[in-house]
């Protein structure tokens, strides 16, 4: 019985020691397992096809045609007039209605000195607009870079410790099918069955924690790049 014992103490220390060494070797062994080149791959991805970009694309292209528009519109504060004015034997004859005294065609222009005054600073303005939407591009690449290498890191770190906390799951579990048989064959006690118990149903719920993490990091991650991981080579 008390090699029983013996047995039982020194299995629970070996699951605490596992469970200290799962969390010292998950911040030890992330750094070792990040790939820079796929961090690259992953930005380049999310780039490319994540839609607020593509939005601040538009925004450049809409400040483009604005400035076109702006530059094109210099002719806007000038108005074209002309008259046509009968060249018949009665044109010489003055019209007391009208008092025209010309014939032929008659030409006139009008501008519009505050619409022309405005012209240059629309153009400036307009190519403000193009620097804005650019500098708002700019910012957010530094934003869209520095959100995906930060969910890729917790997507290495949930991943890496699936394997650890399955094989913490696994010992648990066979340590409680040794204790479980034993309790029923009344060579330990009911404290040494609970506690082998509550072990190995914290194992489960770790692990089952760790698949939550781990799927969650990575759909996380997905959503940045708006393909799956497994597309990205």
């Amino acid at each position: 019985m008390k090699c029983h014992k013996c047995c039982l103490l020194s299995f629970f220390l070996i699951i605490s020691v596992s469970l200290y060494s799962y969390n010292l070797k998950a911040q030890e062994s992330i750094l070792q397992d990040i790939s820079y080149l796929y961090v690259e791959k992953l930005i380049a991805t999310a780039k490319e096809n994540y839609p607020r970009l593509k939005s601040l694309d538009s925004e450049i292209e809409i400040a483009k045609k604005d400035l076109n528009i702006a530059k094109t519109s210099w002719l806007d504060p000038f108005s074209f007039q002309y008259v046509s004015r009968s060249n018949d034997a009665n044109a010489n004859a003055v019209n007391l209605t009208t008092a025209d005294i010309l014939t032929g065609y008659q030409f006139g222009i009008s501008v519009n000195p505050g619409s022309l005054l405005s012209k240059p600073g629309n153009v400036k303005k307009a190519k403000e607009q193009i620097n804005i939407a650019r500098y708002n591009k700019e910012e957010y690449n530094l934003t869209l870079e520095a959100e995906v290498k930060k969910r890729y890191f917790v997507y290495l770190q949930y991943k890496n410790s699936l394997t650890s906390l399955n094989n913490i799951y696994l010992d648990a579990q066979n340590n409680f099918n040794v204790v479980k048989l034993a309790y029923q064959k009344a060579e330990t006690t009911l404290e040494q069955y609970n506690a082998a118990s509550t072990t190995f149903s914290q194992a489960y719920q770790t692990k089952l924690q760790g698949e939550a993490n781990y799927v969650s990091a990575k759909a996380s991650l997905e959503e940045l790049t708006v393909k799956k991981l497994e597309e990205i080579k």
